[in-house]
C-alpha cells in the first residue's frame, strides 16, 4: 500500500466509498455500492436496495498464527511484528490446467513478464492455472476498461476502481455473475479465504440486491493524518488526544508557528481539512437526521471545522501560497520539517515509503505519529470508516463450473497473511526474490523489487494486517490509531 495507491483510492473513489456508503452502512445496515450507484437511471432494470437484503457470505476467522496485537471483531486489523513461520494454505494446486484472464492497473513500472518473471511462474504452478493479466497504468485504466467493455470480449476478472462505468447497475445486471448463490451464507465455506473478509467489507460488494463484487479490502478506517512529535513536543503536546478543545489547539498551532524559523504548523488546505472534521465531528459525506438525509456541508459541525479553519489562515499558521500545493509538496513540507502536521491516509505511515521511516530520514531527530483526534469541545472526536475497500472485483458471467474455477482463483490469491502463499505473492521466490533475516523476516532483492511488481494484489486480496518489522513502534502506533474509530 504505497502513497500512490493511497492517494488514489481518498481522491477517486471519495464519493462511493469514503462519502455516503460509510454512513449509511452504520444508519441502516446499506452498502456502498448498492446505495449510491445503485440509484443510477437504468430504465427500471435496477432497484436501490440494501445489504441488508442480500444473503452476505458468513464471516469464517481466520485460525492462524497468533498476531502480536489482536484484530477486533468489527475490522480492525491484527498487528505483527514479525513474519510467523509459513505454512502452506495448499498442499496442492486447488485448479488444474486452467487458464484465466484479468483486466487490473498497475502502479509504477510494469513488472518483468511470465518467462523472466520466476514469482509469476511458482505463483502459477501452485495455482495450477495460467493467468494472462492486461496491465494498465492506473491514469489509462477507465479509458482501457471502457474500451474493453465496448468491445464486448471480458476478461474473467475486472478491477472496478469506483470510476468510470457508466450506469454501473446495468452493466453487472447485463453482464456480470450474481455472485449470490456460491458465496451467500454459508455457501462462501467452498472459498475459505474469501469468507475471512468481515461482513463490513462485504456490505460494499451488493447491487440491486444481489452480491456482484469480490472487495480489494483495506483497514477499514484511513486515520486523521500525521504531526511531526518532535515539533508537537516542544510545545509541551506528547499525546495529541490528550489536547482539551479546540482552543487549546488553536494555540498550540500558533507556538508551532514560527516563519522565521521556516516553520507553520499547516501547509495545503487541499489535503488537510479531514482531521479538523473528525474533531468538530462532521459526518462522513452524509448524515440522518430524523430519518432525513442531510449532506455534510448542511451540518452545523462542517460550518464550524470551516470556521475554525478559517481562523487558523488569519493567524497564519498556514504556509503562504500552500492552498494550490500538489500532494507531492505536501509531503515534502512535511519530511523538511516545514510543515508541521498534515493529513493523508494511515496505509501511508508504515512500510518503506512510509512517514514512519521517511521523516527521520529527512529531518534528523524528528519522529512522525498519527494523529489521534480530540473534541472540540472536551467531548468525543468522530472518525470515519473511510478505507474499507481499495476497489472491487467483477467476474463475468459464465457458467456455474467455469465462476467456480476463477472464484478458486480468487481465493487463491487471498491467501491470508502468514501463509506461504501470500508470502510467495507479496515476496516472490526465496533466495531469488528475497532473503529471510535471523527472524524469518522476508527483505527483497534488487531482483524481488521488480518480479512483485505484478498486479496479483489487485485482482483478489486478503484482509490486510499492520507489519512493518523494521518499526515495531511504528505497527504499534499503526493499530492503536485504526482503533480509535466509532
Amino acid at each position: 500500500m504505497g502513497l500512490d495507491e493511497s492517494s488514489l483510492a481518498m481522491n477517486r473513489r471519495g464519493f462511493l466509498r469514503t462519502g455516503a456508503g460509510a454512513v449509511l452502512a452504520g444508519a441502516f445496515g446499506t452498502g456502498v455500492l448498492s446505495t449510491v450507484a445503485g440509484c443510477g437511471s437504468d430504465g427500471g432494470a435496477s432497484k436501490v436496495s440494501s445489504a441488508a437484503d442480500v444473503t452476505l457470505p458468513t464471516t469464517i476467522p481466520y485460525q492462524g498464527p497468533k498476531p502480536d496485537i489482536a484484530a477486533t471483531a468489527d475490522g480492525v486489523p491484527a498487528a505483527f511484528y514479525t513474519y510467523p513461520k509459513p505454512e502452506r494454505a495448499f498442499p496442492t494446486p486447488p485448479l488444474k490446467n486452467e487458464k484465466i484472464t484479468a483486466i487490473t492497473n498497475v502502479f509504477g513500472p510494469p513488472p518483468p513478464g511470465r518467462s523472466k518473471n520466476p514469482a509469476w511462474q511458482e505463483i502459477e504452478k501452485r495455482l495450477g492455472a495460467q493467468v494472462d493479466i492486461t496491465s494498465v497504468s492506473s491514469a489509462d485504466y477507465e479509458t482501457k476498461l471502457n474500451t474493453v467493455i465496448a468491445g464486448g470480449k471480458l476478461p474473467d476478472i475486472m478491477l472496478y476502481d469506483g470510476a468510470g462505468i457508466n450506469n454501473l447497475p446495468r452493466f453487472l445486471q447485463s453482464a456480470c455473475a450474481d455472485l449470490t448463490p456460491l458465496l451467500g451464507g454459508d455457501r462462501a465455506k467452498d472459498f475459505p479465504h474469501l469468507a475471512m473478509i468481515p461482513k463490513t467489507v462485504w456490505e460494499t460488494c451488493t447491487q440491486a440486491g444481489k452480491l456482484y463484487l469480490l472487495p480489494i479490502p483495506r483497514n477499514i478506517v484511513g486515520g486523521s493524518g500525521f504531526y511531526n512529535s518532535t515539533l508537537f513536543g516542544k510545545v509541551g503536546v506528547t499525546d495529541t488526544s490528550a489536547i482539551r478543545n479546540a482552543d487549546d489547539f488553536l494555540g498550540v498551532l500558533k507556538e508551532l508557528t514560527r516563519p522565521k524559523q521556516n516553520q507553520w504548523a499547516l501547509g495545503s488546505t487541499n489535503f488537510g481539512t479531514t482531521p479538523f472534521h473528525h474533531i468538530f465531528g462532521s459526518p462522513n459525506n452524509w448524515t440522518l437526521d430524523g430519518g432525513k438525509l442531510v449532506k455534510n456541508y448542511e451540518t452545523d459541525e462542517y460550518k464550524a471545522t470551516l470556521e475554525f479553519l478559517v481562523e487558523l489562515h488569519r493567524a497564519g499558521c498556514f504556509v503562504p501560497g500552500s492552498e494550490g500545493w500538489t500532494k507531492q509538496q505536501m509531503q515534502n513540507g512535511f519530511a523538511a520539517g516545514k510543515v508541521a502536521m498534515i493529513y493523508d491516509g494511515l496505509p501511508a505511515y508504515a512500510g518503506p515509503t512510509g512517514y514512519f521511516r521517511t521523516l527521520p530520514q529527512t529531518h534528523q531527530g524528528n519522529e512522525a505519529k498519527p494523529f489521534l483526534p480530540f473534541g472540540h469541545d472536551g467531548g468525543k472526536p468522530v472518525t470515519w470508516q473511510d478505507n474499507i475497500a481499495f476497489g472491487w472485483i467483477m467476474l463475468a458471467k459464465a457458467d456455474e463450473k467455469r465462476l467456480r474455477t476463477v472464484l478458486k482463483a480468487c481465493d487463491f490469491l487471498a491467501s491470508p497473511f502468514g501463509t506461504a502463499e501470500y508470502l510467495l505473492l507479496n515476496y516472490g521466490v526465496e533466495g531469488a526474490d528475497y532473503k529471510l533475516d535471523p527472524k524469518g523476516n522476508p527483505t527483497l532483492t534488487a531482483q524481488g523489487n521488480q518480479d512483485t511488481l505484478v498486479p496479483w494484489k489487485f485482482l483478489s486480496a486478503p484482509s490486510q494486517v499492520v507489519y512493518d518489522p523494521t518499526r515495531p513502534r511504528g505497527t504499534t502506533s499503526t493499530s492503536c490509531t485504526a482503533r480509535t474509530r466509532r
